[in-house]
Parts: C-alpha cells; sequence; structure tokens
C-alpha cells in the first residue's frame, strides 16, 4: 500500500509539475526577450510564462529604456523586455504543440520602450503562416499595444514573422496561445481569420481576463455609458451560450434605456479603417431581472437599419450569445439597434459585445504533409539554415534549397530539395520519402552512411538523384538502375567507394527541375569535365600531326641516303633532290 501511494504522489507531483510549467491545457504564454531557461508567474494571470528561446534561432534579447519603465511603474513584467531582430530580413517564431484543425486565440503584443535609445519606434510587417497580420504598432516609446486574431490551425504548428520593411528593427514582447472550444467563432476556417476590432463589457470600470475568462479573452469596459446599468449577484448559467462561456464577472452586468418605453442602440466608427474591411458582431445577453407575471421582455435587433434577428426574449439567469452571420462593410459607421416588441413591456438589455473584422486569406500555407516532412528532415540533420515559417510561401521568403510548385488550387509543394555539402551524417532519412512530389533531391558531398534505401524508388515524380561524394555501401536498387538506363532518372552516385555500381553517371541533364542553384551547380559541373576533354583532344591532335610530320623528314632522309640517281621520288609523285641543303620539291 506504501508503495501504490508513493507512486500516486509521484505521478500527482508530476501533473502538478506540468500544469504549472505548460498553465491551462493548450495555452501558451511566452514571454520574448528573457533568458532561455527563465519561467515566471504572472501576478494578474497566474500563468505562467515562459523564454521564447525554444521557439526561434534569431534574434537578440533586449529591456526597455530605464526612463520609460520609471515613467510607468504599472508596465507588466512581461513589457519589460523585449526580442529585436536586427540581422535577417524575415524572422519566424514556430510555436509548438498545436491541435490541427482547432480553432485558437492568438495575441502579440508589442512594446517599444526606446530600448534602442533612438526614440523612434520602427514600422515592420507581421505575418500568421503565410498571410498578412494587420498589427498596430506603438507609435510613441511609452505605449504598447495588444494585437489580436482568431483562427482555424491546418497544421500542427503555427508561424508567426517579423519582416523588416526598411522602418527599422522589428522587435516583439509576447505572444499568447489560446485554444478556444471548436463550436465557436466559427466565421474563423480556412478561408479567414476573426481579428479582434473590440471587446467591451458594461461595468463601471476594471479589465477582465483569466481566470475569470476561461479562454482568456480581454474585455474592456465600454467607456462612456449613457445607459442605466442593472446587476446581479447571482450566479448565471454560463453553459447555454453554446460554447462562448463569457466571463460572470462580464454577464453579471448589463445596460437598458433609461425608460421602459425607449430602444436604444449603439455604433462602432470604421472610418479609420480599410472601407473593403468586413465585420461580424458577437453580443452576449442574460436577464439579470426575475420579472413578474406581468413583465415581459423581447425585442428584435437590426443593423444599419435591417432586420437582423428577432424576436428574441432571455432566460433569467443564463447567458446566450446572438452573432451576424452576414458582414458588415463599406460604412463609416455602423448602428446596431435593440428595438422592444409591440408585446414587450421591458425595454431590450446588452451585456457584452465583441467586434472582430473578418481577414480573408489569400494564400494557402504548404501542404501540411510537406511542412511535417520538411520540419522532420531538418531536426534529424540538424539543419542550420534560415528555414522558418513557411517553406513555399511567401515566394520572396522561398526556403533555401528549395523550390515549390505552387497554385491556385492547391496548396503548394516541395518539388526540388539540395541538401549538397550540408555536413549530413548518418543514412539517408526514410522521412525523405513523405516529400512525394520531388522531382530534384541532391545530398552530394556529405557524410552519409549505408546502403541507398529502396524507399527511394517511391518517389515516382524523382527526375534527378545526386548522391555522389558520400560513404555509401551495397548496391543500387533495381528500379534506380532501369530509370537511369532509360533515361527517366539522372542519377549520380560516383565516388562512393564502398558502393558497388558507383561509376553511374547522369544521363539525362535535359528533365531537371531548374531551381536554386541546383541546376546552375550541375551545368557547372558538365563545364568542368567536359572543357578539360575537349582540351586534351585537341592536344592530341596536334601531337599526331607533329609526329607524322617528324616520321616523314626520317623517310625522306633515309631516301635520300640510298639514292644514287641524285633524286627520291615521294608517295605523291614529287621529286626531291639528293642535296641535303634543300628538301623543296622540283
Amino acid at each position: 500500500m506504501t508503495l501504490v501511494w508513493s507512486c500516486f504522489w509521484f505521478v500527482a507531483s508530476l501533473l502538478t509539475m506540468a500544469l504549472l510549467v505548460h498553465g491551462q491545457p493548450g495555452f501558451l504564454s511566452i514571454d520574448c526577450g528573457i533568458p532561455d531557461g527563465l519561467n515566471y508567474t504572472d501576478d494578474t494571470t497566474q500563468m505562467v510564462y515562459t523564454s521564447d528561446a525554444k521557439y526561434i534561432d534569431t534574434g537578440i534579447n533586449q529591456e526597455i529604456s530605464a526612463a520609460t519603465y520609471m515613467t510607468q511603474t504599472d508596465v507588466p513584467r512581461q513589457y519589460r523586455n523585449l526580442r529585436s531582430f536586427p540581422d535577417g530580413t524575415r524572422n519566424c517564431y514556430t510555436l509548438t504543440p498545436v491541435n490541427k484543425s482547432s480553432r485558437y486565440l492568438l495575441r502579440a503584443s508589442f512594446m517599444y520602450g526606446d530600448y534602442d535609445g533612438l526614440n523612434k519606434p520602427p514600422q515592420f510587417d507581421v505575418y500568421v503562416g503565410v498571410n498578412l497580420w494587420y498589427v498596430n504598432l506603438p507609435s510613441t516609446g511609452d505605449g504598447y499595444w495588444r494585437n489580436e486574431i482568431i483562427f482555424y490551425a491546418t497544421t500542427d504548428y503555427i508561424s508567426v514573422c517579423l519582416v523588416n520593411i526598411g522602418h527599422g528593427i522589428p522587435y516583439i514582447s509576447t505572444l499568447e496561445l489560446r485554444l478556444l472550444d471548436n463550436s465557436i467563432y466559427q466565421a474563423a476556417n480556412e478561408s479567414q481569420l476573426l481579428q479582434l476590432y473590440n471587446r467591451n463589457h458594461f461595468r463601471p470600470s476594471g479589465r477582465i481576463r483569466f481566470p475569470d475568462d476561461a479562454y482568456d479573452r480581454i474585455w474592456y469596459p465600454w467607456g462612456e455609458n449613457p445607459w442605466t446599468l442593472i446587476n446581479t449577484s447571482s450566479p448565471i448559467n454560463l453553459k447555454e451560450d453554446n460554447g462562448y462561456q463569457p466571463p460572470l464577472s462580464v454577464m453579471n452586468t448589463a445596460v437598458t434605456p433609461s425608460k421602459s418605453s425607449e430602444n436604444f442602440s449603439f455604433n462602432f466608427p470604421t472610418s479609420n479603417l480599410n472601407k473593403s474591411f468586413q465585420y461580424q458582431i458577437f453580443m452576449h445577453f442574460a436577464e439579470l431581472e426575475l420579472l413578474r407575471s406581468n413583465e415581459f421582455r423581447q425585442f428584435n435587433i437590426f443593423i444599419d437599419g435591417v432586420f437582423a434577428h428577432g424576436p428574441f426574449s432571455l432566460v433569467y439567469l443564463s447567458a446566450d450569445t446572438i452573432f451576424i452571420y452576414s458582414a458588415l462593410n463599406g460604412l463609416n459607421r455602423h448602428v446596431i439597434d435593440f428595438r422592444k416588441t409591440t408585446t414587450s413591456t421591458l425595454p431590450p438589455i446588452l451585456n457584452a459585445v465583441e467586434t472582430y473584422i473578418l481577414q480573408p486569406l489569400s494564400a494557402r500555407p504548404t501542404d501540411s504533409r510537406d511542412v511535417d516532412a520538411i520540419m522532420n528532415i531538418k531536426t534529424r540533420y540538424n539543419i542550420r539554415r534560415n528555414w522558418m515559417g513557411d517553406p513555399c510561401l511567401p515566394a520572396s521568403f522561398l526556403w533555401e534549397g528549395l523550390n515549390c510548385n505552387c497554385t491556385h488550387s492547391k496548396p503548394p509543394t516541395i518539388i526540388s530539395l539540395d541538401l549538397s555539402s550540408s555536413g549530413l551524417t548518418g543514412e539517408v532519412s526514410p522521412l525523405l520519402s513523405n516529400l512525394t512530389s520531388l522531382q530534384l533531391l541532391d545530398v552530394s558531398n556529405n557524410r552519409l552512411t549505408g546502403p541507398v534505401p529502396n524507399f527511394l524508388t517511391e518517389l515516382t515524380s524523382l527526375k534527378f538523384l545526386n548522391l555522389s561524394n558520400n560513404n555509401l555501401t551495397g548496391t543500387i536498387p533495381t528500379v534506380l538502375q532501369e530509370r537511369s538506363n532509360n533515361g527517366s532518372l539522372s542519377l549520380s552516385i560516383d565516388n562512393n567507394p564502398h558502393l558497388v555500381g558507383s561509376s553511374i553517371v547522369p544521363v539525362n541533364d535535359n528533365i531537371l527541375p531548374c531551381q536554386g542553384g541546383s541546376c546552375k551547380k550541375r551545368r557547372m559541373t558538365v563545364v568542368h569535365i567536359v572543357a578539360p576533354v575537349i582540351l586534351a583532344l585537341i592536344m592530341l591532335i596536334v601531337m599526331v600531326y607533329v609526329f607524322r610530320r617528324i616520321n616523314q623528314r626520317r623517310r625522306h632522309r633515309g631516301a635520300l641516303a640510298g639514292s644514287n640517281t641524285g633524286f627520291f621520288t615521294d608517295d605523291n609523285g614529287r621529286k626531291y633532290p639528293t642535296d641535303l641543303e634543300s628538301l623543296n620539291p622540283i
């Protein structure tokens, strides 16, 4: 029994440690720019923040200026430091683990804090995956901005990339990832994401987030509030709102018109945003008053004067969420009206509201199978290249040594991989077989060992395979030899001393998918081989000609020495005098 309890407490301790390190399941809280291995618990949220070192290979840890920190004593700990990226155009975080086909809230925060002493906040681009993220960046040294999106994960990792556009060095303060219930915010899908515009409650003051909000959404007070507040201290059933679960501290306060005969409305301006943007609104309701038998609350919702939903009535102390399916666009200001029905004795109420910008995802990320494969290959061979973000897109940031097939109808796939002279060791990894669209594979000039694997024969699109200058052993698979012989595969496998048949050389250079220097290097190799051959051939022709002339003269001298007539005749019938002083024909 003692042993059982010991094991129980050991497992419990491990689980507790895991929760302390990782926080809420599906949550990832990263403080950018703190030392590797450092973790701490935030005083407000009680969530554990961790260093960003294991999520990115580049950048420099920095701290905001002492002057900024001293003038703002309420600066949260995670904004006191940052990571900057003075080197390279694109630098990317790879956030893992991620549940593929799940919805996430992703928040990135930026505080410049005059960390570089230039007093000039930079402007740069931020990408999530392969699509531009329209972030707001501080315009002064003492402010910070949170930027938040809700999106649908199509891979088991998320990349966040900062791109230098020539207006200062990119930097970042925090990254926060929150797993959501997959049944909510369904407008976030493979073709679009939701970018937060505002999220408000109607309490007099105070910011609300985790642990009050199970998803760590941050709720801000509405601001100037012309309506009447109503509230309750009774518990509210938050489970009836289809999974949105707005926090109790948000839902136990609502606003209503001051007179029961009135309707009410609110609006949000969009004049400072792109007119082509579309919006989606989520409204949260709960009846906070126990109505008498002669009281009834029912209303309709109109947006920009157009009926949107209703008639709508509420259940006492039970949360409900209404969202508008049709997106809003084109206007400088949108107006949401709540109008009581003719049978209602009480005015409408509203507890909280969220507004999002719908952002189309114009680019499709690289095929997830290829992404998984190339990421695993990078790990397997410990490849030290600036392989960050999506391998194929944007096209201007195509990974070194790769080429991709990009069409609008399908996700990009990797068709060329050049790992020559990359210090690869060990056997040719079966991970390469997962790149099923490969046409070119070059792993020459490494220290690969073991046999030429049969899985290479399964890459039916392969047109060029260079395994030369390694330490491979055994024999060449029959299928590869046959494809090399019939010209469908250009195979290089020379300079593998212990490989039988290693004299095979490329046979068809016209079928190679030119890319990333691979074909250029190949043509240079051909030139280096052909040029010396031609030179040697010319030298051989010259030498033959010289030897023939010398032999011809020797025959001439022999004929002169044996002649008694004073002349000798050559093979063409021309006569020469026996006088050795002249060999001109007569």
